[in-house]
């Protein structure tokens, strides 16, 4: 179907606007040429093949605009903790895969203590008991904390004094690490991986993203580190992947990324760190206990690397959660590029706890944010983990969809995988069965968020996000109709098939 004509016999939801529906689409040389409803026209049948899709929707295939893509194929290579609901389970789940392990690191992901009974983490001692000669790296599922035993500290090079290094009353590591401690280990661990070992979990992770109807996403890797290569690497492998690509430099050596020929700089470049961890940068304490959280730049700074980006003529990320965090966003982005920003289209990550004075200048400046649905659907909700970090009033202003959107901010929609599923239609049904119904959307805006939104976020609108003539003939196979779906069934809406500039990559 690459090349040659073919008709898209379907329901067919452009998502051009919420009443559009068609029941064919002419596709040629992998662009839309036209479409319509009622029986196709002789003119589009003649010389075309027929690509019938009886009783399934077609929707501009669905973006994840945030994913660690190193981070998700690496899980398919890792220790999943994410089922572990006991620290005994845990330990036991170590227990296992060290006898196992054949690497020079055990490496485990997604445990997640406010799921457990005590809530408390494995320090380097109880993984010492599981193997003293083995390294260990446990990471919360956040990606902002974690554990390690002692041979991971020394494997590792984890010192005492550290930022972000717990110590004991005798100023000895307990193994838990948060914020940059955290942030180096993990890199560290991660760089134990082979050149053809993290190309190969580049390939995984986007056929794992094919597999889920997802035919773009936004991958942010790397750090600032002048030896790390991932973004060489996932640029070398691109070409090969099912599925485009968007690429952001998690760093601020602008430089290095002109060099490299990227128009954007950024990604998950931590201005902070997340609720769970108790890292994120808020201006009010933890309701439960743990400070104010933690900023990484001085205001100079960040200013200083938006404003060189910004002469490079890049577009830049930045990861905020906090109203702290997001505070000083807003006013760098602010200081850094003046009263308007809107052709350069920088972002900001997440921006889960924000002002409405935030939000009001995000919309002045032309600043965008991804957001992620799926983090109030994990922990969204009555005695969930934002509200026992946040407080109840806090907590019901997490992730402000709605009024972002109404004040006039525009979103696309990610997963932060491998922090939650890489599932767009996971996504939507987050964003439209929120707990807070105030700050729910629609499924047609939703959907957007995954589509349109995301195509946006990348200047890449003229060509995908929406299927209309003249755009590209990327498309998702659905086994039901979403805008037609019960919400609260959402989720279960299931994945046909996947097709790139009219190229089958998933699917029957």
């Amino acid at each position: 179907m690459l090349t040659r004509r073919v008709l898209v016999a379907a329901r067919i939801r452009p998502l051009d606007r919420p009443e559009n529906v068609l029941d064919w689409m002419l596709c040629e040389g992998g662009a839309v040429v036209s479409g319509g409803r009622g029986p196709a026209p002789d003119a589009a049948l003649e010389g075309s093949d027929l690509l019938e899709l009886e009783g399934c929707t077609v929707i501009p295939a669905l973006h994840d605009a945030h994913v660690h893509l190193l981070g998700t194929g690496q899980a398919g290579l890792d220790l999943d903790l994410g089922g572990a609901r006991c620290f005994d389970e845990v330990l036991e789940l170590v227990a296992g895969a060290a006898r196992r392990a054949e690497g020079p690191i055990l490496r485990a992901h997604s445990f997640d203590p406010d799921l457990m009974p005590d809530g408390r983490y494995p320090t380097a001692a109880d993984l010492d008991g599981v193997s003293a000669a083995l390294p260990i790296h446990v990471k919360r599922r956040d990606g902002h904390s974690s554990s390690a035993n002692t041979a991971a500290l020394a494997l590792l090079g984890v010192l005492p004094g550290r930022p972000g290094v717990e110590t004991d009353a005798a100023g000895r590591p307990t193994g838990i690490l948060r914020g940059k401690a955290h942030s180096d280990v993990a890199a560290a661990a991660s760089d134990l991986l082979s050149r053809e070992e993290r190309a190969s979990c580049y390939r995984r992770a986007a056929a794992a993203a094919a597999s889920r109807g997802i035919g773009c996403v936004h991958a942010l890797v790397g750090r600032d580190d002048p030896a790390n290569e991932d973004v060489e690497i996932l640029l070398e492998v691109q070409p090969e992947l099912p599925i485009d690509v968007v690429v952001f430099a998690q760093t601020t050596d602008v430089d290095r990324v002109v060099a490299l020929g990227l128009p954007r700089i950024g990604g998950c470049l931590l201005l902070d760190g997340s609720f769970g961890s108790r890292t994120a940068a808020l201006t009010v304490p933890y309701e439960d206990g743990g400070g104010t959280g933690t900023l990484y730049f001085s205001d100079d700074e960040l200013t200083g690397f938006l404003r060189k980006a910004q002469s490079r003529g890049l577009q830049v990320a930045v990861h905020a959660i906090g109203d702290r965090a997001v505070g000083q966003a807003v006013a760098c982005y602010s200081a850094a590029f003046g009263g308007d920003a809107r052709g350069a289209r920088h972002r900001i990550e997440h921006c889960e706890l924000s002002t409405p004075g935030n939000v009001a200048t995000m919309s002045r400046l032309g600043i965008a944010s991804c957001v992620q649905p799926a983090f109030e659907l994990f922990w969204g909700g009555a005695g969930r983990m934002y509200e026992q970090r946040l407080g109840t009033a806090r907590a019901a202003r997490t992730n402000p969809f709605r009024t972002m959107l109404g004040s006039g901010v525009r979103l696309a929609g990610g997963s932060d995988s491998s922090v939650t599923p890489m599932d767009s239609i996971l996504g939507v049904h987050a964003a439209v069965n929120r707990a807070n119904r105030d700050e729910s959307l629609t499924a047609f805006d939703a959907l957007s968020l995954f589509t349109s939104g995301a195509a946006w976020l990348s200047f890449d609108e003229h060509r995908r996000g929406t299927l209309t003539p003249g755009k590209e003939a990327s498309f998702t196979v659905l086994g039901a109709d979403p805008l037609d779906a019960d919400p609260a069934s959402l989720k279960d809406v299931p994945v046909v098939g996947l097709y790139v500039r009219g190229a089958r990559v998933f699917g029957a």
